[in-house]
């Protein structure tokens, strides 16, 4: 499959994946939204399509990919360079643990909500892409916003420290639960 086959803004991948796990095919799948966030202001990505070079990772503040199962888990993320979908183990190894970076020290943190839950739920005003002066830091979706309730709740989600939706795991305790099953290990 090709990325230009779905929604796709850039540097909005809330929504992004938001219009993706809409898709029929998802909807007969165990399918997980995953929000990569952690401590402190940014993440490493490697092999995403917004990077400098093949060698550089992009920093994001935050991220969101789709898991979905399919006689093991395979990730759809619409900002990578591996391919779409990519087997969840080539993915996270390639993605997070490049230049030698430890599993167990890696500073990300991830927080999995159920699709159909993040589908409900998941509310965004994109207030957060606005800059101080109020222009956008990147042009908005022509699509409409995602609002569900009167708040947005996108950047509660984002907080590993909040009470939001879903199940917050390191990204050691995820490559555990989910990457040793379809590796073998």
């Amino acid at each position: 499959m090709r990325p230009e086959n779905f929604l796709y803004q850039s540097c909005y991948c809330e929504e992004n994946i938001w219009h993706l796990a809409r898709e029929e095919w998802f909807r007969e799948r165990e399918t997980m939204v995953v929000i990569v966030s952690g401590k402190g202001r940014y993440r490493r990505l490697w092999f995403q399509n917004n990077a400098e070079s093949p060698e550089t990772p992009v920093y994001w503040d935050y991220h969101v990919i789709l898991l979905s199962y399919e006689e093991g888990w395979w990730v759809w993320d619409l900002d990578t360079s591996l391919g779409l979908p990519v087997l969840a183990d080539t993915y996270f190894h390639k993605t997070f643990l490049q230049q030698n970076v430890d599993v167990v020290h890696s500073d990300v943190i991830l927080r999995l909500v159920g699709a159909e839950e993040y589908l409900r739920k998941l509310s965004s005003d994109r207030a957060h892409m606005r800059l101080p002066s109020g222009a956008w830091a990147v042009p908005p979706p022509e699509w409409p916003m995602i609002l569900q309730g009167e708040d947005s709740n996108l950047l509660d989600w984002i907080n590993i420290n909040h009470a939001a939706p879903g199940r917050v795991l390191t990204l050691a305790e995820f490559m555990q639960d989910y990457i040793a099953e379809t590796s073998g290990g």
